[in-house]
């Protein structure tokens, strides 16, 4: 919880503190997101540091690189997961 008061005092010689209520806010309860990248190893590296120069993510914190089985992969979700994907073309 982020709790912040303000006091602010008068200019002249006898001090008059106002004081506001404590501005409090709770911070959202953070729920667990993965991503994936699926591509070359050149691809995938470039958006990890793409990603690391946007401040999203750190490089360290990815996984190393794992070769993708012909027949695909299986992804086993948590209730109530949905996928979501982004295709674009490189220009």
């Amino acid at each position: 919880m982020l709790q912040i008061q303000y006091v602010w005092s008068s200019p002249c010689s006898e001090a008059t503190e106002f004081s506001l209520p404590p501005l409090t806010c709770e911070l959202p309860r953070r729920r667990r997101l993965r991503l994936y990248l699926v591509g070359s190893l050149a691809d995938t590296q470039q958006e990890v540091d793409r990603l690391h120069l946007l401040r999203y993510a750190e490089r360290f914190e990815w996984s190393r690189a794992v070769s993708v089985a012909e027949r695909g992969i299986i992804i086993r979700p948590d209730p109530g997961d949905v996928l979501r994907y982004l295709q674009r073309s490189r220009e």
